[in-house]
């Protein structure tokens, strides 16, 4: 009995040893704990006709595999707009249910979504021109993944006010790989980081090559380069000090024009529904919050008030009065939005500092001293 026992012990751990590998040398395996994997962002959320209409074209070319793979050809003939039909005309209805772009046929980021046959990928070292209106050069299999992980919304001028409330798109890598797109601090100044120039295949150098993850695309430890006593924290800790210093910063000097506040758009993050003309007496703003994914792409505020309500709205629909004669709180010349801008361009990288330590840095310190006089 004991032997028997002892044996179907020795059986069950062969079988889990057996698929542990097996699921370690499967890429399909461990695509599926990535978020490449996740059918329900582009399902509910993001990229089909029944939820974004014409906006799907948009959307559906990085959330889903087909939308992906009708617009590679595109941008790499250096159009990075939104999917076109082959003879250039802007997608319609009926182009976008061909595609398959419906709650019912879409697809996640797949295996065919990169790999157009085997391992041969559909993006390699050069792109001619990105939706942040950056080109990439000599960054090999990692122009694959700068296609999509970057901030989407066209080239930012350092010096210029901006001239909407778009916020980045919560993707940023690839601009803080090159160094590039945000404000106050020079960024036509070379900034790139070794991270992208000099690592073979940038992303996938540090997500996939000498990752133990695999297609997670879990990133490798700093210490696969640089070292065994080089850890993580040695950059994070820093430039995750200096995101809350500016957070404060930002925070102060919005609650510094609360009183200014009369009338906002408020929107409903439970049923994504906006309440328009909502009268709001801003001296009853006890704090104030910077939602950390926005409201529909715009730069946005949560605002807590005594009775324990949270009002969301987009910066643009924070208003001194209702009606007609409402006007902004915060101009898109006030200083605040541009340093909204670069705290959520760094957030939304993900790496605390990692992919480029010195530009997150020195980012971080100039728009703390420009937001700060």
């Amino acid at each position: 009995m004991k032997k028997s026992l002892y044996a179907a012990f020795l059986a069950f751990t062969l079988c889990l040893v057996v698929s542990n590998y097996a699921s370690a040398q499967n890429p399909a395996a461990e695509w599926q704990k990535s978020k490449h994997s996740d059918r329900e962002l582009p399902a509910n959320d993001a990229a089909v006709w029944e939820l974004r209409k014409l906006d799907t074209a948009m959307c559906g070319r990085c959330h889903t595999e087909q939308g992906f793979k009708a617009w590679v050809p595109q941008l790499m003939k250096g159009d990075p707009s939104p999917i076109k039909k082959p003879n250039g005309e802007k997608a319609d209805e009926a182009f976008i249910k061909e595609l398959g772009m419906t709650k019912a046929q879409v697809r996640p980021i797949t295996c065919a979504a990169c790999h157009s046959q085997g391992s041969e990928l559909r993006v390699k070292d050069d792109i001619p021109m990105l939706p942040n209106g950056l080109a990439v050069h000599g960054v090999g299999k990692g122009a694959l993944c700068m296609t999509c992980h970057n901030t989407r919304v066209g080239r930012i001028t350092w010096d210029t006010p901006p001239k909407n409330y778009l916020q980045p798109h919560n993707a940023a890598q690839t601009d803080v790989l090159l160094g590039k797109n945000v404000y106050f601090y020079n960024d036509t100044v070379d900034s790139e980081s070794p991270h992208a120039a000099f690592t073979k295949d940038s992303c996938v150098s540090c997500h996939k090559t000498l990752s133990t993850g695999g297609h997670t695309f879990k990133p490798a430890e700093c210490a696969a380069c640089h070292g065994e006593k080089v850890k993580e924290a040695f950059v994070q800790n820093g430039i995750v000090d200096l995101q809350k210093q500016l957070a404060v910063a930002i925070l102060k000097k919005l609650m510094a024009s609360r009183d200014k506040v009369a009338c906002v758009t408020s929107w409903d993050p439970k049923l994504d529904k906006d309440t328009p003309n909502f009268v709001l007496d801003g001296k009853q703003i006890k704090a104030i919050e910077i939602p950390p994914d926005g409201v529909h792409g715009q730069i946005s505020l949560k605002f807590m008030l005594p009775d324990g309500r949270e009002i969301y709205s987009q910066m643009g629909n924070i208003k001194d009065g209702c009606g007609v004669d409402g006007k902004p709180v915060f101009a898109m010349s006030d200083p605040v939005i541009r340093a909204l801008w670069n705290y959520l361009l760094i957030q939304y990288d993900g790496s605390k500092g990692i992919h480029n330590p010195r530009f997150a840095r020195n980012v971080l310190i100039t728009t703390i001293d420009a937001i700060s006089k």
